[in-house]
């Protein structure tokens, strides 16, 4: 089923969508939904299961519509920035180890052969791309840019989430159930399980992917994009600020202006229901990288 935003000049309703999303497509074939302003409750009650300390509940207003990856970018189309320009990853500019799956270990393990390219696991060019840090992601937004002649960037953190609750105010995008995210999310689930030796949680269900999903094998939200809630973790714009919420502008809000760490949102195939919930945060440097980061693009 496909579901999309309402294109209207003025704020939309949280509970309005139209029949189909309004996509741009570019060179790389990427594809990008249009949404529209408008106003939502950013963070979390506290009532919340799951909650963290840092999700006070605000209002926030987009004011301006913006585009965003329907799907995480891929590896087929993170390799063309690489070999467009010889781009070397935090990752492969170090010569250090990264993290991947080792098969023999049933766990992960740390060894030079595991960067964006070899995560351990069989990875297509549908699949997101991962390994990435934060300054990765914003090399290929600036590679982007230029190439298409319009402006890439990673979501602001206001954006990712007003897009990831799609107008819905529960728990995830889905409903409050954690059940209800079965055919939607990619979590540690029953494949998940049988994989990692060490890991002692998972969801009842099957999803199919142990690992990273190829991009929009599972249901979108009702905006129109795909893996909004699991698969990998999501780099957003913003550096982190714990107390930011509290003194967070209405409008349009970009985080604190400076900080060590930035945002990632989204949670992974790794993780339980708590870290895939619409308002959980997390950060880590910009350096930082796993084999379950990744990112989608914003445009203007």
């Amino acid at each position: 089923m496909r579901f999309a935003v309402v294109a209207l000049s003025v704020f939309v309703s949280s509970t309005t969508f139209a029949a189909e999303p309004q996509l741009l497509t570019n060179s790389l074939g990427m594809k990008l939904v249009r949404l529209e302003p408008g106003e939502f409750q950013m963070g979390s009650p506290e009532t919340e299961e799951g909650r963290g300390d840092d999700e006070l509940r605000h209002k926030v207003r987009i004011t301006k519509p913006f585009y965003l990856g329907k799907h995480e970018v891929t590896v087929g189309q993170f390799r063309k920035f690489a070999e467009a320009t010889a781009y070397k990853t935090t990752l492969e500019k170090t010569g250090g180890a990264g993290f991947g799956f080792d098969a023999a270990a049933k766990g992960i393990e740390i060894l030079p052969k595991f960067t964006w390219r070899e995560v351990g696991w069989e990875q297509t060019d549908n699949h997101p791309a991962t390994n990435l840090s934060w300054d990765d992601a914003t090399a290929f937004c600036k590679w982007l840019s230029a190439t298409e002649g319009r402006r890439y960037t990673l979501p602001t953190e206001a954006q990712w989430e007003y897009a990831c609750r799609a107008g819905t105010t529960t728990r995830y995008s889905t409903g409050e159930a954690e059940e209800s995210l079965q055919g939607t999310a990619n979590v540690s689930d029953a494949s998940f399980l049988g994989k990692y030796a060490n890991a002692t949680w998972s969801v009842e269900w099957d999803d199919g992917h142990a690992f990273a999903a190829p991009v929009g094998s599972l249901k979108p939200n009702a905006w129109g994009l795909c893996d909004m809630h699991g698969n990998v973790w999501e780099w957003c714009a913003d550096w982190y600020g714990r107390d930011y919420y509290a003194k967070s502008p209405q409008d349009d809000p970009t985080g604190p202006d400076s900080g060590t760490v930035h945002v990632l949102r989204g949670g992974a195939f790794t993780n339980r229901f708590r870290f895939v919930r619409s308002a959980d945060r997390d950060a880590e440097r910009p350096k930082y990288r796993y084999n379950f980061t990744g990112f989608r693009v914003a445009a203007e």
